[in-house]
């Protein structure tokens, strides 16, 4: 293991705006497209869920790096999920659904938590970010007006707070681009962690 290894990542993500972060602090990355199943398991919380499922991406990510002979680098995962009421609201399966979820949100806060995990041979740690987020009380027109921009689609919770949708924010009690889908805090955190023990 070296330094020079580790100075770029591979992010196993399909998320255009995890790219555009990762990008915003200067990070060098390739993309691994990773498919794993998504399914909540009986009686587990969404802590829970959000955890296993970045490690799992990053496990098969790291076993395809390896299968396909590629470069060896860290691997890093998230997951963000919206949560209102202890209920998981997922990404909509369309519009009907999205309008469903903003009839909820609106007027109401909800919790918004990302967990990433960066994973470099035995090294692998998760860290999970929450955020609570603050909605105006919205009429079913204001709803439809955004649903009409198709911003809502394969977003969790149907809105993506860097657009359209910002304008009905409050405020946010926490990390604006853990909001947006990748705490970059924790990741500037997660990379030291990583080059202080590889350094070691």
């Amino acid at each position: 293991m070296n330094i020079a290894s580790i100075s770029k990542i591979y992010l196993a993500s399909k998320s255009p705006r995890r790219r555009e972060l990762l990008n915003q602090i200067g990070v060098e990355f390739e993309i691994l497209t990773i498919d794993i199943p998504e399914e909540v398991a009986e009686n587990e919380d969404y802590l829970s869920y959000s955890k296993r499922v970045c490690q799992e991406k990053a496990q098969a990510g790291w076993n395809y790096m390896l299968a396909q002979n590629l470069p060896i680098h860290p691997i890093l995962t998230a997951d963000t999920e919206v949560v209102y009421q202890d209920e998981v609201l997922g990404k909509p399966e369309n519009y009907a659904a999205a309008f469903a979820m903003w009839r909820k949100l609106a007027g109401h806060k909800h919790l918004v938590i990302t967990t990433i995990t960066l994973k470099y041979f035995d090294f692998e740690k998760s860290v999970t970010t929450q955020s609570w987020v603050y909605f105006d009380e919205l009429s079913d027109d204001e709803i439809h007006a955004y649903l009409q921009t198709g911003d809502y689609q394969d977003k969790s919770g149907s809105y993506g707070i860097q657009s359209f949708a910002g304008q009905y924010i409050q405020k946010i009690d926490g990390c604006f681009y853990s909001v947006m889908g990748l705490p970059l805090n924790a990741v500037r955190n997660l990379r030291k962690e990583l080059a202080d023990y590889v350094a070691k």
